[in-house]
């Protein structure tokens, strides 16, 4: 089993970053760590000995941050694709990065940008926004069984 902790748009809120990481841990360590980008290199303060850490660039992020502004990857069998969501307009919809996302083959579509916590099939994608770690803390954990099978948990600050 795997279990991976989502978050986005931490801000260098610290605090909240640390809390969203005891959330995550809560139920068990996490295998890996997806942070969706407006300080991305906010990841590398609270990843300590998380095996797989995966960042992409934000709006907020500076031209200097070096990380790719989106992902593909495979975590215990399931496809994921990770962006900041901007460069999509999830502000207005998400239809449009729900379409990509199946068209690229993802299961899971994780995105920031919106500060909303979201989580719904579109297109046959599961489309994932933790929501703002900034202020609340928002966060989620993805777990995958041994057969790819995935459920999730959105630990975000409504309950």
């Amino acid at each position: 089993m795997k279990r991976i902790g989502i978050l986005s748009d931490t801000h260098g809120d610290s605090g909240h970053m640390e809390m969203a990481l005891m959330k995550m841990e809560a139920e068990g360590r996490l295998d890996a760590l997806i942070h969706c980008g407006d300080h991305a290199g906010d990841a590398a303060l609270i990843s300590g000995s998380i095996l797989q850490v995966a960042v992409v660039k934000g709006n907020c992020d500076g031209w200097m941050d070096d990380s790719p502004e989106e992902l593909f990857l495979n975590i215990g069998g399931v496809n994921f694709l990770i962006t900041h969501g901007h460069r999509y307009g999830v502000k207005r919809e998400t239809d449009t990065l729900a379409e990509i996302a199946a068209a690229k083959g993802a299961q899971i579509c994780c995105f920031g940008h919106t500060h909303v916590p979201k989580c719904e099939t579109m297109h046959g994608v599961l489309m994932l926004n933790p929501g703002a770690c900034l202020y609340t803390g928002d966060c989620a954990v993805v777990t995958v069984d041994d057969r790819g099978a995935f459920s999730v948990q959105m630990l975000n600050h409504n309950g």
